[in-house]
């Protein structure tokens, strides 16, 4: 049974309720009709010639026929028994009586099947192109328009002509309405706005939605979703109304009506892989993938077709869309079930396209007549639920990247961490026991090997550290940590580090500090000497011979802050003006003989860089190759009135410490054991060793200690699990970390913990006697 006919019944029986007059043996009475109030359809029974395209005036020799307007040639028969095919010619003729007063009036229509021309009391007036007994003569133009009466008379005598050879179906589906004009122009002015108010938001949809997939995660069902606003905002304005062909009345008809039927086939293909992705449930056969290359298939017969043959497969393609709506609404019900994000609104989507398309069948089928709104607020509220739904997807895929970003941030956290203390554990063995070894009487002759294997282990320390505090950077992980500094203090631990080195290479180092500076400022100790350090430290590397100057001046003073420039000028290599950016990059040195020659990663300068540039300071270079280049910066401090650091020198030699207390060492590495219980023994420390958390609690609970050192990373239990289970039992021994990770979050974890101070592997011996002797007091 034909959809069209079980949808023309259910139609017919809705029309036994209505009022609406129609047309009785050509003739339609409505001389009562106010037409200030309402328009009528020319509908009903017209006089009909087939075969014949009357003119006015033509006298008719064949009996008077009649047949139904606006009603489809295809298979029907008119009153007197004649069987009507698709192609063909035809002449239609009806009489409206019209009441003696009334507004001024005008007809308005869509198209017909396919070619029409329209006479109105004997006057020609625009319609639907040149009609013709020949496929050559007969040339369709679809333009939906307005026909203004300004004539005022009683009676409209209606001659219609239609051919059709280009068409599948012929005759005519969407009536002529009869109005008062004004009525008339505001009903098409409404369309007109609604259908482009429909296609601009669609396109902007689509197009937002192509952006968020370009620059987004690349969700597929964004692009997917996309693709179905832009290809069906044609519709909107391509097909039914024809508003396209009001704007371009020019357009080829056989070029709208491959637009018109593309925009029918395709958008379904888009939105069937949009839900697919949006719900991408397993099948054995996918039932998406086979709709979606069903539409294709039919797409690709109408570019490729005459508007005959695409014209003639519309009607089975709307069963497949049928069961293309079904498939996805089963879809969204299973997502409803499973309580997948979105999936309320696509139920409701679902439930509004469903009765949308069926809308579309019945005045698709000619079974009723359009009503704007309704349409318009159908598609509206489908696209809105839709919209919620990529919503929902995009927030959850926002999410889930958020997710993924954090875990990887940890990982990398975590393997940074764990190199950090694979690296440092053996350093810390080499260093540490260099500097017992050398603290304990050595030969001269093994004096300068012992500090050739501390400098060497130090430089790799070094890269290994800068490594580290790249990453951090990187990472945007670096806080800095603002507290009172004396600067001249600052300034002399930083010579007393660095002379020996310039010594060695014959060097004259000269700080200079502008005495007119004030004593304590506040500033981020350890990363101010950081900077300063990978700059004294290349200005030293880099000069053969000559000064390394390290200058720090007033520029601009207060009361509460000053600006303070820091220079190191050397007397060295200098850097080419075309090298001078690219030093900055990570990993990259002024030339590679450079590296060669003076060795480094490369990235003593990026992080030097990179430091002061979260702090809103900018680093300088002034160079000139064989004369030496100035490194400089400028930078805001804070001043401090009511505070005086100390700075104490630590004694030259170790041997000289005495800390004759009871330490436990919760150690699980036998050379870091080793190293540790060499340097606390010879200070008079009485040492008691646990190699994990769990022996650690066990001892603290037998014995009592002055001190803990506490290695972090066991098995059976690490440090940070012992120490809170030590504290929860309310011991309140002092418990120094020894940690071979320095990074910000491990420091944050120690105290946390509950931990008291942190020495970082390999530790330098009067660090750890400093840290121990300030809580063994």
């Amino acid at each position: 049974m034909n959809i069209r006919y079980f949808i023309t019944c259910i139609c017919v029986l809705i029309g036994l309720f209505a009022t609406a007059q129609t047309a009785e043996q050509g003739v339609l009475d409505l001389r009562n009709v106010d037409f200030s109030e309402e328009s009528v359809p020319l509908d009903g029974e017209w006089q009909f010639f087939w075969g014949q395209l009357l003119e006015p005036g033509d006298e008719v020799s064949t009996p008077i026929d009649y047949f139904e307007f606006p009603e489809l040639w295809n298979d029907a028969t008119t009153r007197q028994g004649v069987k009507l095919e698709n192609f063909g010619v035809a002449s239609y003729r009806l009489q409206v009586l019209l009441p003696e007063s009334s507004p001024e009036l005008a007809l308005t229509f869509k198209h017909l099947y396919s070619a029409g021309r329209l006479f109105v009391n004997g006057k020609e007036v625009p319609f639907c192109g040149q009609t013709g007994n020949t496929p050559s003569t007969s040339k369709p133009r679809w333009v939906p328009g307005v026909i203004e009466l300004h004539d005022e008379v009683d009676t409209l005598n209606l001659l219609l002509q239609i051919s059709n050879f280009q068409h599948y179906k012929g005759g005519a589906r969407e009536s002529i309405v009869l109005g008062a004009e004004e009525r008339i122009d505001a009903l098409e002015k409404e369309t007109l706005a609604y259908d482009l108010l429909l296609a601009g938001t669609l396109i902007m949809a689509g197009l937002f939605f192509y952006g968020l997939y370009l620059f987004g995660l690349r969700e597929k069902a964004a692009i997917f979703f996309s693709l179905f606003c832009l290809t069906f905002a044609y519709r909107m304005v391509g097909a039914d109304d024809y508003s396209l062909q009001i704007i371009y009345p020019n357009m080829p008809w056989g070029l709208s009506m491959k637009l018109e039927y593309l925009s029918l086939f395709l958008p379904p293909a888009f939105f069937a892989m949009y839900t697919h992705y949006l719900y991408p449930f397993r099948y054995r056969f996918n039932p998406f993938y086979i709709f979606a290359s069903l539409s294709c298939v039919f797409a690709l017969i109408t570019v490729v077709s005459h508007p005959l043959v695409f014209t003639r497969i519309v009607d089975a393609y709307l069963f497949l869309l049928l069961a293309g709506i079904s498939l996805g609404g089963y879809t969204y019900f299973r997502a409803y079930q499973l309580k997948l994000g979105g999936s309320q609104y696509a139920l409701i989507s679902s439930l509004v396209v469903l009765v949308v398309f069926c809308y579309k069948i019945i005045i698709y089928l000619g079974a009723a007549t359009e009503i704007e709104i309704i349409t318009f607020i159908g598609f509206l509220g489908f696209f809105f639920f839709q919209s919620l739904i990529l919503f929902f997807l995009f927030t959850d895929s926002l999410k889930r990247s958020k997710e993924q970003a954090e875990h990887a941030a940890k990982m990398k956290s975590d393997f940074l961490s764990m190199m950090s203390h694979e690296i440092r554990t053996p350093m810390n063995a080499v260093i540490g026991l260099s500097n017992y070894l050398l603290e304990d009487s050595p030969r001269k002759s093994q004096v300068e090997t012992l500090n050739t294997l501390k400098f060497s282990a130090k430089n790799l320390l070094v890269i290994i550290n800068d490594i580290l505090d790249f990453s951090k950077i990187e990472a945007e992980k670096i806080e800095f940590e603002y507290t009172p500094v004396l600067l001249q203090g600052l300034m002399a631990s930083l010579k007393k580090v660095f002379e020996p080195i310039a010594e060695e290479k014959n060097l004259k180092l000269v700080f200079d500090c502008d005495n007119r500076i004030p004593q304590v400022i506040r500033c981020d100790q350890t990363r101010t000497s950081q900077v300063l350090t990978n700059l004294i430290s290349n200005a030293i590397k880099f000069t053969e011979k000559g000064v390394v100057k390290v200058k720090v001046e007033l520029v601009a003073g207060g009361l509460h802050q000053v600006r303070l420039k820091f220079s190191v000028i050397d007397t060295g290599i200098g850097i080419p003006q075309d090298r001078q950016e690219s030093i900055f990059q990570s990993f990259t040195q002024a030339t590679s003989s450079t590296t060669r020659q003076f060795g480094g990663t490369g990235l003593g300068l990026t992080i030097t860089k990179k430091l002061l540039n979260l702090q809103g300071v900018e680093l300088k270079l002034d160079s000139e190759p064989g004369k030496g280049s100035v490194f400089s910066f400028i930078q805001a401090f804070e001043v401090v009135r009511d505070s005086m650091p100390a700075y104490s020198d630590a004694p030259q030699t170790i041997n000289s410490y005495q800390l004759p207390v009871e330490v436990l060492l919760v150690e699980d590495n036998a050379v870091n054991i080793m190293v540790a219980e060499k340097f606390l023994k010879r200070w008079g420390a009485k040492v008691v060793v646990a190699k994990n958390g769990q022996e650690a609690i066990d001892a603290v609970g037998n014995s009592a200690f002055d001190v803990i050192l506490m290695d972090l990373q066991m098995p059976i239990m690490d440090g940070y699990e012992a120490v809170r289970k030590i504290r929860q039992r309310g011991v309140s021994i002092p418990i120094i970390a020894l940690t071979a990770s320095a990074l910000m979050e491990e420091q944050r974890k120690i105290f946390d913990a509950g931990m008291d101070a942190f020495v970082t592997k390999p530790f330098e011996p009067e660090e750890l006697y400093q840290k121990m002797a300030q809580f063994c007091r």
